[in-house]
């Protein structure tokens, strides 16, 4: 503690002169109360307003009034004071930046309203899937209105056209031919069922896949299915079905790695001659089927007596020998809505359990039954071949047996995808 050295009082804090350099208490710090020695002869600039002359006897100064057009008063040369054209700028600028505030957050809205508009998928999430096993779409969409079936209108004849060029020009990129659109409705089929029952699956609630559609819609070739899904909810303006599609197509050529490429794959297969297209739509939801075909095979039968299988017709194409006829064998059941939003129907679809092979007389199958045929005869790329079901039958017992008439080595070259019910 320090004591004043004026009065001798203890002081923590003491104050000290600017002048002298002494250190005081709380009641002697100003030079006038301590009779500092070294106090200027004459006041400083800034305090002569403030310090009153020794014998000055006359009244206080009073403020300048204020001035309602004037922002501030003088009031000496350290105070001015606010007039009153000060609270009518701060209220004038206020008005001006709500308006600027105002005016940019309508532009702000309309810009957005505007985007949304012209491209109302900007929003939405794909959801797709193809053949391949490692594919894992997304969840099923959530309806938010009644599905309603897809109108064969021109307007619709127009999209799947559109699909069509889409499909096309992507094949187009890569070198290959174009394929057509086929007679086979087995896509459309589908794709209205999913918006009628509001699911998303290669599965449909029959538990069947899109190789038995296929042959049920009067299918005779090799089929393989890509599909996807598209949607927005709180759409009052209805969902623009063409950026839709585009954008699926787009998502199934170069953003495909979650699923392996199996959709591009698919759409790139040089072996496909046709497509089947599947287009239902409401406000909200888009499906998109794409049941790609291998269809060079102009038949002269396709039959099944009982167990009996006839197989007789000419391939359109060049040479080609027929190297088996692979068995896969189902046993689908019905699904609900909630079975087919589970795995494995949110997966890729396969062929089904390998059962064996079809081979002319005398031949042996690698692995699984070996059915030896009951007629095979080719000449040039005609062929007859008749068979019996009864030796898998007796394995296998009731089911689904899809029929894979190969001339490569594997299911992918196959020039048919037949299934066959035995009840």
């Amino acid at each position: 503690m320090v004591q004043c050295e004026v009065c001798g009082k203890q002081v923590d804090l003491p104050f000290r002169c600017n002048y002298c350099g002494g250190l005081f208490c709380a009641e002697h710090r100003l030079p006038e109360s301590h009779q500092c020695l070294h106090l200027p002869k004459e006041s400083p600039e800034y305090l002569k307003e403030r310090l009153p002359e020794k014998n000055q006897d006359a009244p206080r100064k009073q403020p300048l009034p204020l001035n309602k057009d004037v922002e501030y008063v003088s009031q000496g040369p350290l105070h001015f004071e606010k007039g009153g054209g000060w609270e009518k700028k701060r209220k004038e600028k206020a008005r001006k930046r709500n308006i600027a505030f105002a005016c940019f957050l309508t532009a702000i809205i309309f810009v957005a309203i505007f985007f949304l508009f012209i491209n109302p998928n900007i929003l939405n999430q794909n959801n797709i899937s193809t053949k391949n096993p490692i594919t894992s779409p997304s969840a099923v969409p959530s309806f938010t209105t009644g599905p309603q079936a897809t109108p064969n209108t021109d307007a619709y004849s127009d999209l799947v056209n559109y699909a069509l060029s889409l499909i096309n020009s992507d094949r187009q990129s890569k070198g290959l031919q174009n394929v057509t659109l086929s007679s086979i409705d087995s896509a459309q089929l589908h794709a209205e069922d999913m918006l009628k029952n509001g699911y998303f699956s290669h599965w449909d609630m029959n538990g069947y896949k899109p190789y038995m559609r296929y042959t049920l819609a009067g299918g005779e070739g090799a089929v393989s299915e890509n599909c996807a899904w598209q949607g927005e909810t709180g759409n009052i303006v209805g969902i623009n079905v063409e950026s839709a599609l585009k954008s699926m197509e787009y998502s199934m050529m170069y953003n495909d790695l979650a699923s392996n490429w199996g959709h591009r794959d698919n759409i790139l297969n040089p072996l496909h001659n046709e497509v089947s297209i599947g287009i239902a739509y409401d406000n909200n939801n888009v499906y998109f089927v794409e049941d790609f075909i291998n269809d060079y095979i102009s038949w002269n039968q396709l039959s099944v007596n009982g167990n009996e299988v006839t197989m007789q017709g000419t391939i359109q194409t060049q040479p080609s020998n027929i190297q088996q006829i692979g068995i896969f064998y189902d046993n689908p059941s019905p699904l609900t809505v909630n079975q087919l939003e589970q795995a494995p129907y949110q997966d890729g679809y396969d062929a089904g359990t390998y059962v064996g092979s079809v081979l002319p007389p005398n031949w042996q199958a690698t692995g699984g039954i070996t059915i030896a045929a009951d007629n095979w005869n080719q000449n040039g790329n005609s062929f007859q071949i008749s068979f019996s079901l009864s030796q898998a039958i007796a394995v296998y017992g009731n089911g689904i047996y899809t029929l894979y008439l190969e001339t490569g080595s594997s299911t992918a070259d196959s020039l048919t995808t037949y299934s066959v019910w035995i009840n």
